[in-house]
Parts: C-alpha cells; structure tokens; sequence
C-alpha cells in the first residue's frame, strides 16, 4: 500500500509538470497530409515484438515515399532486448531513461524533440505517459494521436473502438491521406 501512495505522488506529480511545460510549447501549427509532409516522426510503446513489427512496417512504407521518417519506441523494461537495436530510421528509450516522476530524458529523446517534424504521430493505444509526454512535449507542426476525453495535445484525433494498433495504424492512413490537399498545403 505504501508503494502504491509514492506511485500515486509521482504520477499527480508528472501530471502537473506535463500540463505546466504543454502551455510553454510555442509550436507553429500547420496542417499537413502524407502529401505535404517532408518529416514524420512517430512514437508508440516497443514493449511487444508484435507492435514493433506492425510499426516497422508502416514506417518503412513510409520511407519509400522519400519522406524524412523517425520512429521512437519506449520500452516497458529495465534494459533493452536484441530486437530494440537502433537503427536509421528507429531509435528506442526505456525505463532507466525516466526520471523519477517518469519524464523521458536523455539525448535521443532530445534530438527527437528539437526536430521540428510537419507530422507527429503517437501511436499508443494505452495510456502510456512517457510518450504522451513526448508527443505534448514536440515542436511538430500537426500531430496526430489517439481520441482521449480531457486531453488536448492533439490536432487531429482519431477515435478507435477498439485498441489495437493495426486498427489505429490503418486510421492514421487513413485520414491523412483524406486531409485535402489544397487546405494542407
């Protein structure tokens, strides 16, 4: 029960400084489609080999294009496993990379922020702070998430049924490739 209370102060906490450092982001806002865009950056949670692979692939269809393409993936562990080696286009984080009220912290993370990417995508289908931290914290010009009531870091939101990322990844495609192309240019 006693570790629970300190879980509980640590989260109230990183819930605080998230909402304080979301008012500083002067970020320019542009609406982008997978037409306009140059760079995209993407986050979701590497724990599952599954979801790697799923994200793998639609980052890759996404390089073919010749656009500019980051992938950061947190991992829910102490240490990084053989299949979290970072590669061009994918870099990954976990636990030790946290600080104590869970904010993400080190160089990668840091490039991955100053990078003013024309499209952020967050493709976590759970409440994972870390990378919803990540994805309040960037200078992305349209960034792009999962439909969460209260949350408003997001441009375009998109409201999936079910939580599964092929369904979200799918959405994504989806509807950024419907954006019209005169209102995004």
């Amino acid at each position: 029960m006693h570790i629970q209370f300190i879980e509980n102060i640590k989260q109230k906490l990183g819930d605080y400084v998230f909402k304080r450092d979301l008012e500083h982001n002067d970020r320019k806002r542009e609406v982008h489609n997978f037409h306009t865009a140059k760079s995209i950056g993407i986050l979701y949670d590497a724990t599952d080999l599954k979801d790697m692979m799923l994200v793998s692939d639609f980052v890759n269809d996404l390089f073919k294009t010749k656009k500019d393409v980051k992938a950061l993936g947190f991992v829910n562990r102490n240490e990084l496993t053989h299949h979290h080696m970072p590669m061009l286009q994918f870099d990954f984080f976990f636990l030790k990379d946290l600080n104590w009220y869970y904010k993400p912290q080190n160089y990668i993370i840091k490039n991955f922020l100053e990078k003013d990417y024309d499209i952020l995508i967050n493709l976590c289908t759970s409440n994972c702070v870390p990378v919803k931290y990540l994805a309040g914290a960037s200078k992305a010009k349209f960034k792009v998430g999962k439909y969460e009531q209260d949350l408003s870091i997001y441009d375009m939101m998109i409201d999936v049924k079910k939580d599964a990322l092929s369904v979200l990844i799918s959405e994504v495609k989806h509807y950024l490739n419907l954006i019209n192309k005169r209102n995004a240019s």
